[in-house]
């Protein structure tokens, strides 16, 4: 469980986004590649499924930037999907990286975990999202 702070909806507590598949993005604010990805993910991840009231997806920075650079990632990538701030422990408990995905299924359990550039796994993401609303 983590509670962060979000660019634009106060706090977010991952453990009252029960009964919802809930997608992480662990992002470095101004990590290149986690740029690039971000439009696929806003594009092949969030677009499609963010009107489903049983689905969630976060970009959790890593490097505990700034807000302001956080801000600015957000605008150069247009991503929005909510963001949130100071996540570096986040990502230690969940032993990951930047520029990764994970998909957290509606009993809370890890679905899936990236090991490659989100960008890589997109297809995957997407097939375990599947999967798991055909549930």
């Amino acid at each position: 469980d983590f509670t962060l702070s979000s660019l634009s909806t106060g706090t977010v507590t991952l453990s009252n986004e029960k009964n919802k598949v809930v997608v992480l993005f662990f992002l470095g604010y101004n990590c290149p590649s986690c740029q690039a990805a971000a439009f696929d993910i806003e594009t092949n991840l969030y677009s499609p499924y963010s009107k489903r009231d049983d689905f969630k997806l976060y970009g959790l920075d890593l490097w505990n930037g700034s807000r302001e650079a956080l801000e600015a990632f957000r605008d150069l990538t247009g991503v929005t999907f909510p963001l949130l701030l100071d996540a570096s422990k986040a990502g230690t408990d969940y032993t990951t990286t930047y520029d990764r995905l994970v998909v957290i299924d509606k009993k809370g359990d890890i679905a899936f975990s990236g090991k490659a550039p989100a960008t890589s796994d997109l297809a995957s993401v997407k097939s375990k999202l599947n999967e798991l609303f055909a549930k």
